[in-house]
């Protein structure tokens, strides 16, 4: 049995549509988390009692996965474990500056799920020295939001170029 065209042009439209709404909505999801404030969020003082580098292993839409390198601290009471990215993946100044056992207060937004790092660390102080500022996760954010937003569109650009062959 043969699609009828009409119904293989409003399923690709369809498609397209859902697809480039959901860059969208993950594009708004971004600029909202970047344009957070740290008196929003989650703050917390403690000692660090683990740190260091770990790789972690993401994948990619289920076609293929790549590992990246995160700075993680876990600290005294706090049942998560904070990670931030950077992406050169040079984290010297953080090895350098973060010792175990050093008081510091860092900002985050909660996560659930307490064995992965979380990458939501907006802000790390130590002794009144910002250590990780909040503009270069919200650099990061919003770099994503436009990254995501500017895909919905090619989404739907592609959608009307392949429309385009059946245009007479």
């Amino acid at each position: 049995m043969r699609i009828p065209l009409i119904y293989k042009r409003a399923g690709n439209y369809l498609v397209a549509f859902l697809l480039s709404a959901c860059c969208f909505f993950g594009s708004y999801l971004a600029f909202l988390k970047g344009s957070t404030e740290l008196q929003q969020i989650d703050s917390y003082s403690g000692k660090v009692v683990n740190k260091g580098i770990i790789s972690q292993k993401s994948t990619v839409a289920r076609f293929g996965s790549y590992k990246s390198n995160v700075f993680f601290i876990k600290l005294s009471g706090l049942n998560q474990i904070l990670a931030t990215y950077n992406l050169e993946n040079n984290y010297d100044f953080f090895e350098k500056n973060i010792k175990i056992g050093d008081s510091i207060k860092v900002y985050y937004q909660n996560s659930f799920d307490t064995i992965k790092p979380n990458l939501d660390l907006f802000q790390i102080e130590k002794n009144g020295t910002i250590l990780l500022k909040k503009e270069d996760f919200q650099k990061k954010k919003g770099i994503a939001a436009y990254i995501a937003f500017f895909g919905g569109f090619l989404l739907i650009g592609a959608a009307i170029y392949q429309d385009k062959k059946y245009w007479k």
